[in-house]
């Protein structure tokens, strides 16, 4: 099983498939001068557990997920803001305080565990490379636009407009043993 953030003292090998593993080791992230609370959290260096008032990080969360992936996932519909999902999830995961009023950190911080541990599916475009436009890799794949959060998907598409010929498969590929 894999540890928390924090954690980790060696490493551990798990077997995914014949020839194929999971290596969980030691590692540390340092935060860049530029790098904000929000991007520390959501990159999954602090424990969720230790942020206090995690429902602030509620709108980094929603902005990086495709609304209907977070619609699916948690089963609800609709929602205005951050504040507004918090509350319907809470309400219908019976998460409720004392005298009616939900759980706001406390959905908050199920939520982020959640999106650090890939329950809420979601993608960033890599940087710019410094390449000269035109010359792609000779690997380059098309995009599954789908997965994209909505303004990476626009910009993907855009700069994809006029996809590469050719099957898209490797003659290399043997495939996977179990």
């Amino acid at each position: 099983m894999l540890s928390s953030p924090g954690e980790t003292k060696e490493w551990q090998y798990i077997t995914l498939m014949k020839r194929i593993y999971l290596i969980d080791c030691p590692g540390v992230v340092p935060p860049s001068s530029a790098a904000t609370d929000e991007d520390i959290l959501l990159r999954g260096v602090v424990r969720v557990e230790r942020v206090e008032h995690p429902a602030q990080y509620m709108d980094a969360v929603l902005r990086r997920c495709r609304p209907r992936h977070v619609e699916l996932t948690y089963e609800v519909s609709g929602y205005k803001d951050a504040n507004d999902f918090l509350d319907m999830v809470a309400r219908k995961r019976g998460r409720l305080l004392k005298g009616g009023e939900p759980d706001l950190d406390g959905v908050a911080k199920m939520v982020i565990s959640d999106f650090l541990r890939g329950k809420l599916p979601w993608c960033t475009l890599p940087p710019e490379s410094d390449a000269p436009a035109g010359e792609a890799d000779a690997d380059t794949t098309e995009l599954d636009l789908d997965a994209l959060p909505a303004g990476d998907a626009d910009k993907a598409a855009d700069e994809n407009a006029e996809p590469e010929e050719g099957d898209g498969e490797d003659s290399d590929f043997e495939g996977f043993e179990d």
